[in-house]
């Protein structure tokens, strides 16, 4: 699944072709650039310090843009209709009240690029993106840093536009790190983003995502999520299609996923997902017990989910209340798929079988079992070893059971955590 997510990134990030190369040109703070439609211009900002006062400022002959005069809200402003920018920028630090990183704009077919270094403001907001009527973003920076009220970054997606965006980093001291809203406005056409951001970490939520109407796919990958209240916030409406990848761990000081009972969404998470009150959270709007978390095709694949002080890795709202309903919280709980690791080598490989003898079912390329399911473990020795046994743990190596038959097994605990290697020795 992680080979199949990786390459539906680059399928996104190769959904927009890129305009054709511009001469440079070196790009001043307080300077204005007109750029014609179907123009392509290629602009050098390097490093801005700025207290609020200049702003760095490209708009199109159309007129489209803001002017600001005296302190400036938003300091990076790159907006276009029709034609392209792609701008390359140093190192941003701003130290104005309620300023934000910037804000880029593109809308009838046109294309912003951005690509920097680390962005930083001490006391405002992130940067915040609007692609409309089939244009596209594309941006590529270090770490985005940014403390105030509201968000780290804001995209706004509409009207089949997309989205392409890379970065180290995304934290942010207030409301939500991530802020993403796809909206198609009865246009029907799909939009699609395509977001990688290898840590991402919000002093409240740190992902929120909100998708509208039908025909929609995106893929976000995440390299670890850490939040204060809640890690993954997800409102898709049924009819659009979200995979997310969390290659390490999701740690929350509340909830960890937030989702509601009819969301159509993949969720993958290779690490752990650590939140005292809600490891996951379903909010039952349909009356329905996880119609998307319940599915074959669709639904969360984790490989350790650490549960409640209650022992709950699921948990049921209704309402304005948090319901614990034992019936409809067990069959979600039994529904997670849970990551079998195996560790092999060039000295000894694995087969993993039901109780049935047929192989364990492998889902989006990983092999898991559910809650309760016991797992038939065969090590095969390469040539000149044997296998003496079978361990699970990270930290604390446990010897697998063996049944009557002599087979090793385990049943897959609540929360999972299984990860599987062979003792070897050489052959007398």
């Amino acid at each position: 699944m992680k080979r199949l997510l990786l390459l539906m990134l680059a399928l996104c990030m190769a959904l927009v072709s890129l305009p054709a190369a511009a001469e440079r040109e070196n790009f001043t703070e307080g300077q204005t650039i007109t750029i014609a439609p179907g123009e392509v211009r290629t602009v050098e900002i390097g490093d801005v310090m700025s207290n609020g006062l200049a702003a760095v400022y490209v708009k199109n002959e159309k007129g489209h843009g803001m002017i600001s005069v005296g302190q400036m809200t938003r300091w990076i402003i790159l907006n276009t209709i029709g034609g392209s920018i792609i701008a390359n920028c140093g190192d941003v630090n701003v130290t104005a009240d309620i300023a934000e990183v910037g804000e880029l704009y593109a809308k009838d077919g046109g294309f912003v690029s951005l690509r920097g270094k680390d962005f930083r403001t001490e006391n405002g907001q992130g940067l915040r993106i609007k692609a409309t009527e089939a244009s596209a973003v594309r941006v590529r920076i270090g770490e985005i840093e940014c403390k105030g009220p509201n968000f780290g970054l804001y995209a706004e997606l509409n009207d089949g536009s997309t989205l392409m965006m890379n970065a180290k980093k995304l934290k942010y001291d207030g409301e939500m790190g991530l802020w993403l809203q796809i909206r198609g406005q009865g246009k029907g056409d799909e939009i699609r983003a395509s977001i990688s951001i290898d840590e991402l970490e919000g002093t409240k939520d740190a992902l929120d995502l909100q998708q509208y109407n039908s025909g929609y796919y995106s893929v976000l990958r995440f390299g670890k999520v850490t939040a204060g209240n809640i890690g993954l916030k997800l409102m898709p409406e049924r009819g659009t299609a979200t995979d997310i990848l969390v290659e390490g761990d999701i740690n929350s000081g509340r909830v960890g996923v937030r989702l509601f009972s009819d969301d159509t969404i993949k969720l993958i998470v290779l690490g752990t997902i650590n939140a005292p009150e809600a490891p996951i959270m379903v909010v039952n709007m349909s009356g329905k017990s996880g119609v998307g978390v319940n599915s074959e095709t669709q639904g969360i694949l984790v490989w350790r989910i650490i549960p409640t002080a209650s022992g709950h890795t699921v948990m049921l709202e209704g309402g304005n209340e948090t319901a614990v309903e034992s019936a409809s919280t067990e069959v979600l709980e039994k529904a997670i798929r849970y990551i079998i690791r195996t560790e092999e080598s060039d000295k000894a490989t694995f087969t993993l079988m039901k109780e049935d003898g047929e192989e364990i079912r492998m889902s989006f390329g990983y092999p898991v079992a559910c809650e309760g399911e016991r797992v038939l473990v065969e090590a095969q020795a390469a040539d000149g070893y044997t296998v003496t046994g079978v361990m699970n743990g990270e930290d604390e190596k446990v010897p697998l059971e063996q049944d009557e038959n002599g087979n090793w097994y385990f049943d897959m605990p609540r929360g999972g955590g299984i990860s599987l290697f062979a003792v070897i020795e050489p052959a007398n």
